[in-house]
């Protein structure tokens, strides 16, 4: 299977950004134990309460997702969104 890249946004609330901050890079480590897949966190240059988590290289997208879902609740992130917000994923592969 040719590898799978994700890339993930949402908008947060500006108001706890250090705590979010905290709770993805902690996410990130969980999650790549989990999957051996690193991520990294970006953040919108001209709006910066839009952030992305980029995941590149997947091979198994269904254990991933799995996984991704599972540590995204037990880290809570959902609560650091802005109200009404939502986790947007979008999947490419090389073309």
């Amino acid at each position: 299977m040719t590898p799978i890249d994700y890339y993930i946004y949402y908008r947060i609330d500006p108001h706890r950004e250090a705590a979010l901050r905290a709770a993805v890079a902690s996410m990130q480590a969980s999650l790549r134990a989990a999957t051996g897949v690193a991520g990294r966190l970006r953040r919108r240059l001209d709006d910066p309460s839009t952030w992305m988590e980029v995941y590149e290289g997947v091979t198994d997208p269904r254990r991933f997702e799995i996984e991704l879902g599972l540590h995204v609740l037990r880290h809570g992130l959902v609560e650091y969104l802005k109200q009404d917000g939502v986790r947007h994923l979008e999947r490419f592969r090389v073309a």
